[in-house]
């Protein structure tokens, strides 16, 4: 190991994973239990790396922000010849533009993962002068997650660690697919140099027996899921045969008709039952393991909220409305705080003490908070940031000052979402309690890895005969099935797999010539795309650098994409598109004095909308012949030319061959678009002037035109004359005449 490290004595099973993954020629997954010392190891990793490679850089990927801030003191700490300057802290919160600017002068870059996909799609980061990544909480490499997209890029080796690779041998699998992963360093809590520096402890369960009142409360739960089944089963083309209904099986019930509704629109009731079957469950949840007070909440939060058809028949359900009385008359508060004070108790009058608890609800945390300070018990609360607006959580900032005070004993208890789970250093904690169980063998191992120190403990509080119970005991099973899994069959499986060459990237095939084709220079060959900037939340741009694109993100004025000089993209998705019908933002402009989105298109040489029809979820309903009259409408009155796609893969295929043949085959150049292109005549112009006044979209405005002919002719007329026009009442009648006539800054009425 390098002699660079200081303020670190390197143990035995450290040396090992370090010796293992640098004589490994391929990539590495360690599985090491939590507070063993990862950044250590990420330490040695660098440190060495560095001195091999002293031209190169590092890059370290970890989930969160107060994560990113914590990996980098702590190197700054172990490597002693690393100074602040050599070390980049990033995340989305630094500006594109710096973010570029500060990457070619560091050593090692420590950052979020969305942040880093981004700045690669936009070639701000480039692997080439990366020697190493290390990915901090692996596990979460695994669909569409931004690690799979990063590593896919990736020239270098790659160590990725965690305490759990997955809930199941195909997660771990896909983990170690996404990552090329061809070899496992695994270490448990009972192997014999890892036994002193770790708590060997043996959770205590404490068994709880609900209360007559709450077990009152779930019958009448259990009686409107019962109707409600009855209701699908009525409905749907093939019975239901459950034995058991949780959130997993509602969620994939609503799935089941979302599918059935998209092609056939009779099925559309049953999404009313099946959205209060979701509800119900998530009710159920919260009665059996939080309490009464967090029920009541989450009934408010969703009586607060704009009123959809589902949620109105909820609320008018006379069992609904008998349990939301029966939960405000009764006080009785879950028994699960009672046990919670009596086990703290003890351990938070030990002046040096700390205790953790985790709780899977947001709710139940601010709840805790307040109950623990009518005893007199001092508490932080730990909870992630959220766009919710009533309750936005902790910015990053608040979140570093909560774990910082935790950490050196200002703050004895700490109350934690899953926020606290993954990763952050919150030094050794005494006790540890599960408040309630939890789905995942990876989050209950991470709980449990908080309490480190010899002497601790971790508690679970379980609810007897419910799925409080039923979690608990299906991730003790989980657990013995995974380690099993990790210690045997894992490495026989990545033995089987070829070892893949490091050194074989995409570079070696686009440089081998086809005998077929001429021999172009690069940059001819992959067209420039210029992305509006609010894109970068789709796929479509990541898909577009898959391909070759290269892009430039711009602040669009109009479209989403820009291809040539004369081809400008506007892309909706199918929930957007009816949204923006909906709202009328599609053909009304934003505020007087603009133009709304289809006119600024329409002025350009070669406008094209394309709508992405694949959509996970039907926001709202909306009559088809709405749909065909927008379409419509497009095509003919704005004189948009309309491209359907299915999904964004077929989407970011179609701009890319659009791209290739007007910059590559025609010679197209590429510019930003102006919205003065075009010459309009009168009639667009009297249109736009209609179609500003709020609720008159292009339609009305095309109707109202027609009847009267001119601009001053509506002006002239009466409130009478104006409501002769189809679907002009009083009120919008009303609202052009003062249009026309009032001065001042009076409301529109």
């Amino acid at each position: 190991m390098d002699s660079s490290l200081t303020n670190t004595e390197p143990r035995v099973y450290q040396q090992v994973i370090f010796s293992e993954c640098v004589s490994h020629s391929g990539n590495t997954l360690v599985v090491l239990p939590t507070g063993l010392g990862k950044t250590v190891i990420m330490a040695y990793l660098a440190a060495y790396q560095l001195k091999q490679n002293p031209d190169k850089q590092i890059l370290i990927l970890t989930p969160t922000r107060p994560l990113v801030h914590q990996i980098k003191e702590m190197l700054l700490k172990f490597i002693g010849n690393l100074t602040s300057e050599m070390v980049l802290e990033i995340s989305g919160e630094v500006p594109p533009s710096k973010r570029e600017e500060y990457y070619p002068s560091t050593k090692i870059i420590v950052a979020t993962p969305q942040t880093i996909d981004n700045d690669l799609t936009y070639d701000r980061l480039t692997f080439s002068k990366v020697s190493l990544l290390c990915i901090d909480e692996v596990h979460r490499a695994t669909g569409d997650y931004a690690y799979v997209s990063v590593a896919k890029q990736a020239k270098c080796r790659i160590i990725g660690f965690t305490a759990t690779p997955g809930n199941n041998p195909e997660k771990i699998l896909e983990v170690c697919e996404n990552l090329k992963i061809t070899k496992v360093s695994t270490t448990n809590r009972t192997d014999l140099d890892v036994k002193k520096y770790i708590s060997t402890h043996t959770p205590k369960v404490v068994w709880i027996e609900l209360p007559s009142e709450y077990k009152s409360v779930i019958q009448v739960l259990q009686k409107y899921q019962d109707e409600t089944m009855k209701h699908l089963n009525e409905g749907l083309p093939e019975k239901l045969n459950l034995k058991y209904i949780g959130k997993r099986e509602a969620l994939g019930i609503h799935q089941q008709v979302v599918k059935l509704t998209k092609q056939e629109t009779a099925y559309g009731e049953l999404l009313i039952y099946s959205s209060n079957l979701i509800r119900i469950q998530h009710l159920k949840e919260l009665v059996e393991s939080q309490g009464f007070t967090q029920a009541l909440n989450t009934i408010q939060k969703w009586q607060q909220k704009s009123s959809s058809k589902a949620l109105r028949l909820f609320f008018e359900d006379p069992q609904i409305i008998l349990l939301e009385n029966t939960i405000k008359k009764n006080i009785s508060l879950h028994p699960k705080l009672k046990h919670l004070i009596n086990e703290i108790s003890a351990v938070y009058s030990v002046s040096d003490s700390k205790i953790i608890i985790f709780s899977n609800f947001r709710d139940t945390i601010r709840f805790l908070h307040k109950e623990l300070s009518n005893v007199n018990i001092n508490s932080g609360v730990f909870v992630g940031h959220s766009s919710s607006k009533s309750d936005k959580g902790l910015s990053q900032k608040e979140q570093l000052k909560v774990i910082e005070e935790f950490k050196y004993g200002k703050l004895k208890i700490l109350l934690s979402t899953s926020v606290g789970e993954e990763g952050l250093d919150v030094g050794n904690c005494d006790l540890v309690v599960f408040y309630d169980s939890v789905p995942s063998v990876v989050r209950a191992i991470q709980r449990q890895g908080r309490g480190r120190k010899k002497q601790s403990r971790v508690i679970h509080l379980v609810t007897k005969k419910t799925r409080d119970e039923a979690m608990y005991w299906a991730i003790k099973r989980k657990d013995k099935q995974m380690s099993r899994f990790l210690k045997f069959d894992l490495p026989n499986l990545l033995d089987k797999k070829k070892p893949q060459k490091q050194q074989d990237t995409l570079d070696i095939f686009f440089s081998q010539k086809n005998n077929d084709e001429k021999e172009i220079n690069s940059v001819d060959v992959h067209p420039l795309i210029i992305v509006d900037t609010r894109e970068s939340n789709s796929r479509v741009p990541k898909l577009l650098k898959e391909r070759g694109a290269r892009l430039n993100p711009v602040e669009l004025e109009v479209g989403d994409y820009i291809l040539s000089n004369r081809l400008v993209v506007e892309r909706k998705t199918y929930s957007d598109f009816i949204n923006s019908i909906l709202d009328g933002r599609l053909f009304q402009s934003i505020s007087p004095g603009q133009n709304s989105q289809l006119t600024k298109l329409a002025q350009q040489k070669f406008p094209l909308l394309i709508l992405e029809l694949e959509s996970d979820t039907i926001e709202k309903q909306i009559h088809l012949n709405s749909i065909m009259g927008a379409i419509s409408s497009i095509l003919l009155d704005f004189k948009i030319r309309v491209v359907f796609t299915r999904s964004d893969v077929e989407t970011a295929s179609l701009l890319y061959q659009l791209a290739k043949r007007e910059q590559i085959d025609r010679k197209s150049e590429i510019s930003i678009p102006s919205l003065t292109q075009r010459e309009h005549n009168i009639r667009e112009v009297q249109l736009f002037m209609l179609s500003v006044i709020p609720g008159i979209n292009i339609a009305k405005a095309e109707e109202i035109l027609t009847k009267f002919g001119t601009i001053q002719a509506i002006a002239d007329a009466t409130i009478e004359e104006l409501m002769l026009v189809p679907k002009i009442g009083v009120k919008l009648a009303n609202r052009i005449k003062a249009v026309f006539s009032l001065v001042g800054d009076e409301k529109l009425p």
